[in-house]
């Protein structure tokens, strides 16, 4: 199996030890060539050399076969330490095979675990039999094999869990991106709507006007321009035309108001706990966030300034929630009292840890003090509540104080 990825801090670390371990071979049998028995050391060199770089080939930056890099190792310092321990009967210790050890625990898999960990851990080190000098020291040799072993497996276990969290963050970054995405294509696409729905409401109120109050402007004008020659020859019409004329008007003034009311919501009549409902199942089911609304007390009847104030604290909890908390649930509770009207708006977002009046919670404070209202936001472990309280008189006894004062 082929993995192409850039070096670990790990592998860098590994690669350092394995130059180091090759570098001490080298210079520790230079010293004690007499060691080396029959073996010359420039013979030493070589194979020791091709031990280091063989395996290189399939273990490198950007490329890793653990397959054919035990593959190699196997061909290379197997075959070497078999060739002084059987062959030449030189006792070299385990220095040969340790490094070979540690480097496939460290690229241990799945697919070469049932083969490289026999041959390496166990028979390799038995072709010692014939050079060790005693049984204990044969099965003493089997300590730092499972050390090295452990050793290399040890910093598999890290990098493969470096790795799952590499991965793992690159997703969630790919996943933030995405919604990011989504969330600019959604507001473009509110914003159009928004335009369209304004376009075309505009060219409706336009189309309205044109037929209707402008056929009130021109039958006034055409009547008044009519009773200017009427006024000396036959006053008494005249006088009947202008009593129709002030009905038209009359009439007229009825259809502007029409238009007017047309233009407010249509559910601004509605009582505020119909309206909180039609929006928190909008919001739900838009942002697929869990909403869960409780009414205590009796509802009482709440004119338009305070339902719109109310709706618009909700609203712009809502979107704080969401935007800033990234909230799943949210729970919003309304209690009537004979005093006042309480709406409390819990999310189980991010803490609050500074609390900053940008301009939406700006907006919110204004509307509420207006109305005499308080407004409060408390941080909690499990999230953020905002509490604001309506007194239900609160508004015209202030009035009344400032009339009085």
């Amino acid at each position: 199996m082929n993995k192409k990825y850039s070096w670990m801090w790990i592998d860098w670390l590994i690669f350092a030890v394995r130059c180091g371990w090759y570098g001490t071979g080298l210079t520790y049998y230079y010293v004690y060539m007499e060691k080396l028995g029959e073996l010359s050391y420039l013979e030493f060199v070589m194979c020791v050399s091709l031990g280091f770089f063989v395996p290189l080939l399939f273990w490198r930056p950007n490329y890793t076969n653990p397959t054919l890099y035990a593959i190699a190792e196997l061909l290379v310092s197997g075959t070497f330490s078999i060739y002084i321990n059987v062959i030449l009967d030189i006792n070299l210790s385990t220095s040969i095979i340790l490094m070979p050890v540690l480097m496939i625990g460290y690229l241990l898999t799945k697919k070469t675990a049932p083969w490289t960990i026999p041959i390496f851990v166990i028979l390799l080190p038995a072709n010692r039999f014939w050079t060790i000098e005693s049984q204990f020291t044969f099965f003493l040799q089997y300590v730092d094999i499972l050390l090295f072993f452990g050793i290399g497996l040890g910093f598999n276990l890290i990098t493969k869990s470096q790795k799952r969290y590499k991965n793992l963050v690159q997703e969630n970054r790919k996943q933030y991106e995405m919604i990011q995405s989504q969330n600019n294509a959604l507001e473009q696409y509110a914003h159009q709507v928004e335009k369209y729905t304004l376009l075309e409401e505009r060219n409706r109120m336009a189309r309205d006007l044109h037929d209707s109050i402008g056929h009130y402007f021109t039958t006034i004008t055409v009547g008044l321009d009519a009773i200017s020659y009427m006024i000396n020859s036959d006053p008494k019409l005249a006088g009947q035309k202008v009593n129709r004329l002030a009905e038209i008007s009359r009439e007229g003034l009825n259809e502007v108001r029409r238009t007017i009311h047309q233009i407010a919501s249509s559910t601004a009549d509605l009582p505020l706990t119909n309206q909180l409902e039609t929006l928190l199942k909008e919001f739900e089911e838009h942002t697929d966030t869990k909403i869960l609304f409780e009414k205590m007390g009796g509802e009482v009847d709440l004119n338009l300034q305070r339902k719109l104030s109310l709706v618009r604290f909700v609203q712009e909890c809502l979107t704080n929630a969401k935007r800033h908390g990234g909230a799943r649930f949210i729970k919003v509770t309304v209690q009537y009292t004979k005093e006042s009207v309480e709406l409390k708006v819990y999310n189980d977002g991010k803490k609050i840890e500074t609390i900053n009046f940008g301009f939406g919670l700006t907006s919110m404070k204004n509307r509420v003090e207006e109305l005499n209202g308080e407004l409060r936001i408390e941080n909690k472990e499990d999230g953020v509540t905002i509490i604001c309280t309506l007194p239900l008189g609160g508004f015209y006894e202030k009035n009344k104080a400032i009339a009085r004062g």
